[in-house]
């Protein structure tokens, strides 16, 4: 993982580029073919704490660039290098800024996560409340939102999630077929998976639903988003592995939320988009994917 607030850089042909930064776009005038990468990160930061805009939560400090690398590979840019030598048309840059930098541990050659810092102080709490499917209520759901509780899964919802596992393999050590495991979606119910594509297969379903757009949904409610799918899960019909939901509890509790944006469905369900995100910041194995997260800060 990158350390600190990563922004994008977006090289095109025109005189101009685009730069996102914490979230916003800003377009930086790229006219002259001297023009080097410290300058189009130097004037994003600049527009960005000239116009502040409502996505930004840092106030009161000095922010400066600490690195500036290839988003994909992670090769580190020199800043007096000129923006037309190094970098290809739709190139993305990442930019880290020292007052968002976690520690200065040089990152993989991959961005697997985006972390941003959830505003405010945060308190991890030391109580937890157990879950097992069917007892969650709307109060307590409210106070897992505003990080009252951790959460931790009773001993008969972990054994009904190890048999619908243990189900969904023998169905797959069988050879036998099931719709989203080893099937197409939708219209493609019909057409059988290799056993060698289907990682591949759920990594793509989670890519593809991660199309949502806007600002994201307050750390509150992603918190309150991620304890119901939890709660979901518990219940033990869905085959997930016990590892799987332990590292999505996991997250939960050290407050490291998946970044939702707040608009966008796929189809009729409601719910596919806004999930797109939460299983991406979920799934280790993803490669080339780039999800950003909440990182809660005491």
């Amino acid at each position: 993982m990158f350390p600190g607030i990563l922004d994008h850089i977006r090289i095109s042909c025109s005189p101009e580029v685009s730069v996102r930064v914490r979230g916003e776009w800003f377009a930086v005038p790229c006219t002259r073919s001297s023009t080097t990468v410290r300058f189009v990160g130097e004037e994003a930061l600049r527009k960005y704490q000239k116009l502040r805009p409502q996505s930004s939560h840092v106030s009161g400090r000095e922010e400066k660039i600490y690195q500036i690398r290839k988003t994909k590979g992670g090769a580190i840019l020199d800043p007096d290098d000129q923006v037309n030598h190094v970098l290809d048309d739709n190139d993305f840059v990442s930019v880290v800024l020292e007052t968002d930098k976690p520690n200065p541990v040089t990152a993989p050659a991959e961005i697997h996560y985006v972390p941003e810092q959830v505003p405010g102080k945060f308190k991890i709490p030391s109580e937890y409340l157990t879950l097992d499917g069917y007892n969650l209520i709307p109060d307590d759901l409210i106070k897992l939102g505003k990080g009252m509780y951790k959460i931790k899964l009773s001993q008969e919802s972990q054994a009904r999630v190890n048999r619908s596992r243990e189900m969904l393999e023998r169905i797959l050590k069988e050879n036998k077929v099931a719709y989203g495991v080893n099937t197409g979606f939708g219209k493609f119910a019909t057409t059988v998976i290799s056993e060698e594509k289907i990682i591949e297969l759920q990594e793509n379903l989670i890519r593809s639903h991660s199309a949502g757009v806007g600002t994201p949904l307050s750390p509150e409610k992603t918190r309150m988003l991620m304890a119901l799918r939890i709660n979901v899960l518990a219940k033990g019909f869905s085959g997930i592995s016990l590892e799987t939901l332990n590292r999505v509890i996991n997250a939960f509790n050290a407050s490291c939320l998946p970044w939702v944006p707040e608009k966008g469905t796929v189809g009729a369900s409601g719910d596919l988009a806004p999930l797109g995100p939460f299983g991406t910041g979920s799934d280790r194995r993803r490669q080339n994917v780039e999800s950003r997260i909440w990182m809660g800060r005491g």
